[in-house]
């Protein structure tokens, strides 16, 4: 996971899981970043159709292109790349194959889907963005399947509702607070204390 401030005030976001564990996975995930934040140095592109907006799906295109070209055939990623525009106070996303983040506003709960494909699969692979606004108390939370998938005694997994669920009932705690209540209770759902995959939480909030 990884998030920047960009030169014109907006804020980059962007969360993925690799195929694999281990080192391999771990330089992968390196790799993804730097190609990322490399892109971002360079400029963001803008929209094909002369709109000033930009491209959050050019972005993972070209991310992808990348990871194709310089990683073997069986390298992959899930990845969501968003992009928040303060003044206008709106998301733009697009969602390569990762779990649907969801957005908490005024006590509902809204997965965003998924826009396009795994990254680093196909040579050449074309993506779609999204656009929500994103207003003053939202609250956007990106996770890894390491907290939806851990299984309690009976085989069950924690699942997307449990996360909906807390994250709903603690949307106005303080963040670092809903991340430890995520994990808290990932872990008493499992009834271990160390669990096999990562978890990761990524969570924004509007102001």
């Amino acid at each position: 996971y990884d998030y920047l401030c960009l030169p014109n005030g907006n804020l980059a976001l962007a969360i993925g899981d690799v195929a694999g564990k281990g080192i391999s996975a771990a330089l992968l995930m390196a790799s993804i970043q730097s190609i990322m934040r490399t892109q971002l140095a360079a400029g963001m592109p803008r929209t094909s159709d002369g709109m000033s907006h930009f491209s959050t799906a050019m972005v993972v295109e070209q991310l992808s292109r990348q990871l194709y070209a310089n990683t073997s055939p069986e390298k992959y990623a899930t990845f969501f790349f968003g992009l928040y525009d303060e003044e206008l106070r709106r998301l733009t996303y697009t969602n390569a194959g990762h779990l649907s983040p969801l957005l908490v506003r005024g006590g509902g709960v809204t997965p965003l889907e998924v826009t396009g494909t795994v990254i680093g699969m196909f040579p050449a692979m074309r993506y779609e963005q999204q656009e929500i606004g994103f207003g003053q108390g939202d609250l956007l939370i990106a996770y890894t399947d390491g907290i939806t998938e851990p299984e309690n005694s009976y085989g069950e997994e924690f699942g997307v509702d449990r996360l909906a669920e807390i994250v709903q009932k603690n949307h106005t705690a303080a963040l670092d607070e809903v991340v430890a209540k995520v994990r808290e209770a990932v872990r008493q759902w499992s009834g271990t204390p160390e669990l096999p995959d990562d978890m990761t939480v990524l969570i924004a909030r509007g102001t």
